[in-house]
Parts: C-alpha cells; sequence; structure tokens
C-alpha cells in the first residue's frame, strides 16, 4: 500500500522539476546593471622650458611677483622675469617686443587699442589716498580730495588738520596709478604738486618720511608705515570697489601683441584660473572669475 502510493508522488516530483527547467530556459536573461563609466586620469602635459619676460605697472608688478612665483614653482624649468618699469613703458613694451607680457594699471588710452594690443583684464584695483600714520585726518570728501591736488587747499587745517603746510606727493609721468587717478580725481584740472617720486615704494616712502604729506597708491601697497584715508566716509578697499561705492578704482591690465607662445597662454590661463584669482583676491584686489 505504502508502495503504490510513492510512485504518484514521484512523478508529481519529476513533473515539478521539468516544469522548472522549462521556465529557466523561456525566461529572459536580465542583463546586469552597467559599470559606471571611468574617466582615466591623464595628467596634463607639462609645458616645455623657457623664459617669459613681463614688465610695465609699479602696481601690478607687486601682485605679478607672486603669480609668477608660483607659477615657477608649478612648472620647473620655466623662468617667469618680472619688471616694474611703470604703466606707458610696459604698454609700449608690449608692443615693441621689449615685453612678452606688459603690464599696465590704466585702460588703454584712446590711440592705443589701434597698435594692436590684446588685453586682459586680471583684476581690479582701488587706489588709496595715503598720509602720515600720525596725521589726525581720518577721511576726505572728493571734492576736499581734488583741491588738495589741485593746488585749491594747501594747509591741513583747512580740512579738520593742524595747521601745516600740506606736501602734495605724485607719481612720475607715465605711471597708470597717477593718470587713473588724475582722471577720476582732477576732472581735468592740473596738478600741483609739491613733489615728483617715482614708482609705488617711492611715493609711499616719502609719505612715510614728512608728517605734511599726502600722496596716494595701489590698496595692497599700504602697509604700517602710511594710513589710508576714507573718501565720503568710505574705506578703499575690495569690497568697496565691487559694491560701486569706491570711485577711485581702476583695471590691472596684460598686455600681450601678436600669437600667444604656449608658455605665455599658460601663464595668463594660470593667472585667470581659480588658484590665479585666488591669489589676486588674497592680496586684497577685486578678482574677475
Amino acid at each position: 500500500m505504502k508502495k503504490g502510493m510513492w510512485i504518484p508522488i514521484g512523478i508529481v516530483v519529476l513533473v515539478a522539476i521539468g516544469i522548472g527547467v522549462i521556465i529557466r530556459a523561456v525566461a529572459p536573461q536580465v542583463p546586469p546593471p552597467p559599470l559606471p563609466a571611468v574617466t582615466p586620469q591623464v595628467p596634463l602635459p607639462p609645458l616645455p622650458a623657457g623664459r617669459i619676460v613681463v614688465g610695465g605697472s609699479s602696481s601690478v608688478y607687486v601682485v605679478a611677483v607672486h603669480l609668477a612665483e608660483r607659477f615657477m614653482d608649478k612648472h620647473p624649468g620655466v623662468v617667469v622675469e618680472t619688471h616694474s618699469v611703470g604703466s606707458t613703458a610696459g604698454i609700449v613694451g608690449a608692443r615693441e617686443g621689449t615685453f612678452h607680457i606688459g603690464m599696465a594699471s590704466r585702460w588703454l588710452r584712446r590711440d592705443e587699442p589701434g597698435w594692436g594690443l590684446r588685453e586682459f583684464v586680471i583684476c581690479h584695483d582701488a587706489i588709496a589716498p595715503i598720509v602720515h600714520p600720525n596725521n589726525p585726518v581720518r577721511g576726505l570728501t572728493m571734492k576736499q580730495l581734488k583741491k588738495i591736488f589741485t593746488g585749491e587747499i594747501t594747509n591741513w587745517n583747512k580740512v579738520g588738520g593742524e595747521n601745516l603746510p600740506i606736501t602734495v606727493i605724485i607719481r612720475e609721468a607715465g605711471s597708470g596709478t597717477r593718470d587713473a587717478f588724475e582722471e577720476i580725481v582732477h576732472e581735468g584740472i592740473d596738478p600741483v604738486p609739491t613733489l615728483i617720486l617715482v614708482g609705488t615704494g617711492g611715493v609711499r616712502a616719502g609719505v612715510a618720511g614728512d608728517p605734511s604729506s599726502i600722496s596716494y597708491v595701489a590698496s595692497p601697497a599700504v602697509d604700517p608705515t602710511v594710513r589710508a584715508l576714507e573718501i565720503d566716509g568710505v574705506k578703499p578697499d575690495a569690497a568697496a570697489v565691487v559694491a560701486g561705492d569706491w570711485a577711485i578704482a581702476r583695471p590691472f591690465l596684460f598686455l600681450t601683441m601678436g600669437e600667444l607662445s604656449p608658455l605665455e597662454q599658460g601663464f595668463i590661463d594660470f593667472v585667470l584660473g581659480s588658484e590665479g584669482q585666488q591669489m589676486v583676491a588674497d592680496e586684497g584686489l577685486v578678482r574677475v572669475d
């Protein structure tokens, strides 16, 4: 009796196994999910060894020398020479081939774009009026600043200071800082200087050594030997330039002539890239990226 019961059960089991085989054979095979794409990390080819000569504005030089040092650290075998000779000399030097890259701290004049120069704005800067740290005057209005530099106000007591004649120190001819300052502040009136000094370092040292003096420098050049003045209650810093509250502002330019070499293009790309622009911002300038 038990043996007779075993046969049908065995048949059922065999049939079930057969059906399972058929189902597995007929069911479509689902492919596994695709693996995520992997982008191979290919290092950028190194720049060829060589030399770039950069020259011009003493204001742009202050930040350009640090940018050049960082670029050379990243590219052994590349030399970037930087020279502080003034904006006009930098513009002419770029045109004539004295410099691979010229530097200027002002916009090109009306006739200069016709020379075929290519402009790269690397940042923007506030020009800061500076006085001796012991001067009690903390700020001026734009009208007072103009009157001082054009000879209408000649004593500090006219603007809340001591009874002391004002020594007006300006930059040399060809300075981009001077050109930009006079265009914005003087409004077409010629300066009446007491003293003309050369370069950012020259005017800063002149003011640091004379409690009666006033001059101007690029804002990153303000150090503890001098003090920047507020104008109309606004401090000369990057935030004020970005907000449009500081009128005495100008661009920092790189200028080139003709087709760029791989080295020149590489340096300019670095300056305009994220690392270079962060260095610019760290110097107190307004980045352009």
